[in-house]
Order: structure tokens, then sequence, then C-alpha cells
């Protein structure tokens, strides 16, 4: 072969190498919209392992701020922009994207075999009962507490409401906030009154109260109130100014013995080294259930205007499997909504076991479709209630009325 033949070989072939280079390097960038801000790394590294499954798709995860995530999202979608994939959140925040048709419905494109129809329930358009979203994990409503604190001043860890109050009695008396949570934040006094009013009001006033067979003026309901009441006396000084933020830090600082919240707490509070545990709220009376209140906490959609959406469902789809599942509970000690995940982690172990005695998160769950939404009446309620501004059966009526009059 001539020196020029060869020459001409080399070119060919270097620019077909180049060319099959080119194409194997070609990617779909997908982009992935979150408010779960504190999950950043451990989704990172869930999107690397389906990104080395899926050498042709790049997905660049993007987490906003919380309590303007709704907006942001919708303000982006309505003026058809937004991100390829997205956290929903669910119930009647997820029907508030998917109702306008900016979210792909996935029934027919996604197998959604591994989820239970109540699961699917809060990602379900009501309207149309198309599924717009893989939901992705389940929430629980608890009580945390400090063990330290709990030996050092040889208090019993309480399983009735007295023993609660009595408990909190002691760690005041030994100058301890037994309680870490404010009020500033509404959202967080609607956790904590989702973690003790079921014991209270019943296991059966969620079917009633949702069918319309009673309603927030059933005495029930009331007195479940009135016991959220009894816990001021048991909050930090200038309970009414501290916020979210703040109650995480008395509890992880050791300068409040219990902390009443979400599950979703429990990775923070894990790295933060404060030595808890935690239980179901305490039973009503010796030997009644402990029920733990839970709620689907979102899921995974499409957006229906995605350049991209073959390679948005095939992640999608990925949500829907056992090995995300499994990376959803070893790396974010979630519960995950999708079955087979083996449940390694004792603490996330014990919040699966309440689910045994479980309520649904009344306000989220059953009134948060229409406006006003249950959840913004209970949270005011809740607020004047503990201020002291109105009485339970007067939060109650205020519920009960607001809900009949939403649209």
């Amino acid at each position: 072969m001539t020196n020029l033949k060869r020459l001409a070989t080399s070119a060919i072939l270097g620019a077909a190498t180049f060319a099959y280079a080119g194409t194997a390097l070609a990617q779909t960038e997908l982009s992935f919209w979150s408010w779960r801000q504190e999950d950043v790394k451990a989704y990172n590294q869930i999107i690397a392992a389906f990104e080395e499954q899926n050498p042709d798709i790049s997905v660049t995860f993007t987490a906003h701020e919380a309590k303007s995530y709704n907006t942001i999202l919708t303000t982006a979608l309505a003026g058809g922009a937004g991100p390829d994939i997205m956290h929903t959140r669910s119930y009647g925040s997820l029907e508030a994207i998917a109702a306008p048709g900016y979210l792909e419905p996935l029934d027919g494109q996604i197998d959604l075999s591994a989820l239970s129809a109540d699961e699917l329930l809060g990602t379900t358009l009501r309207a149309d009962g198309h599924v717009y979203a893989v939901p992705f994990a389940s929430q629980t409503a608890l009580v945390f507490y400090n063990k330290d604190l709990f030996e050092k001043h040889n208090v019993d860890v309480p399983a009735t409401w007295e023993e609660f109050k009595a408990a909190a009695d002691a760690f005041k008396q030994n100058n301890v906030n037994p309680l870490a949570n404010g009020i500033a934040d509404g959202w967080t006094a609607e956790v904590m009154a989702g973690a003790l009013m079921p014991n209270f009001y019943g296991k059966e006033f969620f079917g009633e109260v949702t069918s319309g067979s009673a309603d927030f003026e059933d005495p029930r309901f009331v007195g479940a109130l009135e016991k959220i009441a009894e816990l001021k006396d048991y909050m930090p000084t200038g309970y009414e100014g501290v916020d979210y933020a703040t109650m995480k830090q008395l509890f992880i600082a050791g300068q409040a013995a219990m902390f009443v919240g979400g599950s979703f707490e429990i990775p923070g509070f894990v790295e933060s080294g404060v030595n808890f545990d935690i239980m179901p709220a305490p039973a009503a009376k010796a030997g009644d259930e402990r029920m733990v209140a839970t709620w689907l906490d979102g899921g995974y959609g499409v957006n229906a205007s995605s350049e991209n959406k073959e390679a948005a469902l095939k992640f999608i789809q990925f949500t829907a499997t056992q090995p995300f599942a499994q990376m959803l509970s070893d790396k974010l000690a979630n519960v995950p909504a999708v079955d087979g995940a083996v449940i390694a982690d004792p603490m996330l172990a014990k919040v699966s076991a309440f689910h045994a005695e479980a309520s649904p998160y009344i306000m989220l769950v059953g009134f948060r479709f229409n406006t006003p939404t249950g959840s913004t009446l209970l949270q005011n309620g809740l607020q004047e209630l503990l201020t002291g501004k109105k009485t339970a059966a007067e939060v109650a009526k205020d519920v009960s009325d607001g809900i009949k009059s939403a649209k």
C-alpha cells in the first residue's frame, strides 16, 4: 500500500471512529426539579445509578426552596416550560398541576403493578381516574425523644396521654423544654396535631368525616383539639414565634426532650448526632390503640410538554422498580411506596411497624382539594387555639364551616 493510500485509509478510519464516538457520547439531557433540598446528595447518587444503566441519558437534579416550590413549578409549567421530570406533591397539590394538563398520564405507559391502590390514590386525578405520578414514599407523624435527657432525669418513656403530660411536667421542673415544637410555621402545628389527635377522635372518624356522615364539630374532634390545647404549657418560651428551624435546633442541641414531627426528620437527626428514638403518639388511656398518621409524600411526574418525553418516561419507569425503592430506603430513610424493598435501617423498620395502627393524615389526604383547604383552616385554627384566641369548639366550627363552603 502506498503512503498516499495509507493516509487516505487512516483518515477514513479516523473519521469513522470520531463519528462513532460522537454517537456513543450523545446524550439526552433531562432536568429534574424537586423541593427536597435536604436530599440532593442522595438523589444525585440514585441518579448516577440510573445513568450507569442508561449512558445515553443525563439527569440534572435541582432542588428549590420547599415553601415556594409549588409556585415556581406551576408558573413554569403554565408558561410551557419547566423541567422534564419533577417531584409532585400529592392529593390536592397533584391535581393543581394535573388538571390543567401539565402532566403526562402514566397509566398504560408505566408498569405500576408494584404499587397499591391506596398509594396510587394520592397521585390520581379524580376527574379522569388517570395516574399522573409514581408515588415515592409514605411519611408518618410520630414523637421523637432524646434518650440522654430521659435517662439523665430518670423519666419513663410515656405510653398514655397522662404519662406524656407527667413526663413533660418532670422535664419542666428540671428546666428542660418538654417539647421543641412552636407554632410560627402553621404546617408544623398541623403535623403535631396529625400525630396526636387520631388517638382521641378514633379510627372511624376519618371515614365518617370524608363521607359526610360526620363533620368537624363532632365532639370527638372537638375533644381532640382540647387535648392539643393542653400542650401550650410544655412548649418553649415564646413558642408563638418558634419556627421550624428553631424547633429542630432545640431538639438537636439537647434543649428539648421531645419533638413531634414527621418521619422525614430521621436522616437529619441521625446526621446531627443527637441520641434519639421514636414512638407512636401516646394512647388516650391505658389499653387503647396508639395510632400514627400516615400520608403519601408525593410522586415523580413527567412534563406533558417535554421534548424528551421518551427518556423522561424511562426515568419514571425506573422510579417504579424495586431497585429504586431499595435505594430510597437505604439512602433517604424513607418507607418506599413501591413494594419489595428490604428495610434494613432499624429506625425505619420501627416506622414501618407503626403502620399496623395507622390513620390517614386527615387534612392532607381528605381535604386539600378545594379552597380554602382543610390544612389552611386547621393551621390557622391551631395557632388561634394555642395562643388562647379561640376555644376548641370555636376552631372546630371555623374548620367545619370553611370546608363546607370550600370550592
